[in-house]
């Protein structure tokens, strides 16, 4: 999945998402598409239709690799869009990098208000925004650097998108959005791994997470919890939610596997 398709798949499910991410108050609700201008047949990355109409046209760009024609481009299509569509509103276009390095730095156009030009890059729009959570933080493994911490980041990004309340299968789309975010930024990774950073269900609500419950029960919550902490498969939150014990109590089973590996009486 390249970049700017996770992008146009973003947008078109949460347009007011682009909105946010530039701090921009919109001036009509707005539907994504993806267009294409007939003459060049050249593909716009995105499009922002106004519903009502009334308002200006919302022209979008995604850069994840360098180009140095990129503003030369991006106008002409603009250009030709308006050529085709015999249309005089005003419009915003917008060029997002996915790192300030990509942008070459060499446009020489410039809009008469009200049309405008917005040049920004992704990592900064995305630090404004912290963990605050919006569907979004799909976009965030795109500028992650510290591989070595991305299960933590994973499982992270994974509770910002559940603790947005979405229908099962609004959040399935998003989860699934984030997963390729995950593979495009980091190549050498499989799907299978992915998702094994990021608990799709909680363990509790699973078919295998009712059944551990059921031996919990069965043969004793703590001699259950003691068997799990020795797999190294789950979190303790998640022995906790599945055994019924407190998390202090798993801590403290697991101090105890700690201090048999280690000698201590």
């Amino acid at each position: 999945m390249k970049t700017d398709a996770l992008f146009y798949e973003l947008f078109k499910f949460d347009p007011q998402s682009l909105f946010d991410l530039l701090g921009l108050e919109p001036e009509d609700e707005y539907v994504f598409e993806s267009i294409t201008t007939k003459t060049t047949e050249k593909r716009m990355d995105g499009y922002f239709r106004p519903k009502s109409g009334r308002a200006g046209n919302l022209f979008t760009e995604f850069q994840a690799y360098p180009d140095g024609r990129i503003y030369w481009r991006f106008f002409r299509e603009i250009s030709t869009w308006y050529e085709q569509n015999d249309e005089d509103k005003p419009f915003t276009a917008v060029v997002l990098f996915t790192d300030k390095s990509l942008d070459p730095g060499n446009c020489r156009l410039c809009c008469v208000e009200p049309s405008r030009l917005i040049v920004c890059y992704l990592p900064d729009l995305l630090e404004e925004m912290g963990t605050k959570p919006s569907p979004l933080t799909v976009l965030k493994p795109l500028v992650w650097k510290k591989k070595e911490k991305l299960p933590d980041a994973v499982r992270q990004w994974d509770a910002e998108i559940r603790s947005l309340e979405l229908p099962e299968a609004k959040r399935k789309i998003l989860t699934e959005l984030l997963e390729y975010a995950i593979l495009q930024r980091f190549s050498d990774l499989t799907l299978e791994e992915v998702r094994k950073m990021i608990q799709l269900t909680p363990l509790e609500k699973t078919v295998a997470g009712q059944e551990l419950i059921r031996m919990g029960h069965l043969e004793g919550k703590t001699e259950t919890a003691l068997n799990l902490l020795k797999m190294q498969l789950l979190s303790e939150e998640q022995i906790a939610a599945a055994t019924g014990l407190s998390p202090a109590e798993v801590k403290k089973l697991r101090r105890k596997i700690r201090s048999r590996g280690s000698g201590k009486k």
